[in-house]
């Protein structure tokens, strides 16, 4: 047999109260004479960097300068910005179908006569449009006036 593995089962309560943590199965795996030979030098020589690997354990890397208030400021800044931005996607999105929704009343309250009131829902729902797909474009203008501004 190739490799053997031991297996032991325990219940939360057990597992937890165990004395003895550290614990390793035992696995054992044991080279043919084909693989030994198929292995080689190379295939030996191919091994030493996983060999190699807990010597090199990975470093902590620290910043290069410190964060300034302002930097941290900034940051935060521009997540609270953009945090609203799925909310604003999702308006400009409802957008379109409402307006042709209204739209469509407008022309609906034309066919019936009363014409000036038809005119006012298309106009409305054509000004309303315009205006929920320009509001953030304007809002960003005025953001970046703030931030020159302080």
């Amino acid at each position: 047999m190739l490799f053997s593995r031991k297996e032991e089962v325990f219940t939360i309560k057990e597992f937890m109260a165990r004395k003895d943590r550290n614990v390793v199965a035992s696995d054992t795996f044991e080279f043919k004479e084909e693989v030994r030979e198929s292995l080689g030098v190379m295939g030996t020589l191919g091994l030493i960097p996983l060999a190699m690997k807990p010597l090199f354990a990975a470093s902590p890397a620290f910043a290069a300068g410190a964060v300034t208030a302002t930097q941290a400021s900034n940051a935060m800044y521009d997540k609270m910005l953009h945090a609203f931005d799925p909310l604003i996607v999702l308006i400009q999105a409802l957008a379109y179908p409402v307006a042709l929704t209204v739209v469509l009343g407008g022309a609906i309250m034309i066919m019936i006569g009363d014409k000036p009131k038809g005119v006012s829902m298309m106009s409305g729902a054509g000004l309303g449009y315009v205006l929920v797909q320009m509001t953030p474009l304007v809002l960003g203008i005025l953001v970046d006036a703030m931030k020159v501004a302080v």
